[in-house]
């Protein structure tokens, strides 16, 4: 199983601070969930990024603060 997981990036006074990141979905397969990496990237605001920590993942900034969506392997529903 892998899932979509939310992380986001606040920019604060005293530097960068993270916040817990979410899984937000489940897919049976790796490939189903990049195709709905892509669809989020559709969004106003979201952009496809290709990384070598990430593979694929989408990216939205806002006012110094970043959104970024990825895929992760489920190890916990294996």
């Amino acid at each position: 199983m892998y899932g979509v997981v939310i992380a986001i990036m606040l920019a604060g006074a005293s530097g960068a601070e993270a916040k817990i990141p979410i899984m937000v979905a489940s897919y049976s397969t790796l490939n189903d969930c990049r195709l709905e990496l892509v669809e989020i990237s559709k969004l106003p605001g979201f952009e496809l990024v290709v990384s070598p920590l990430l593979s694929y993942s989408v990216a939205k900034e806002s006012n110094g603060d970043t959104t970024m969506a990825f895929c992760v392997k489920n190890i916990v529903s294996i």
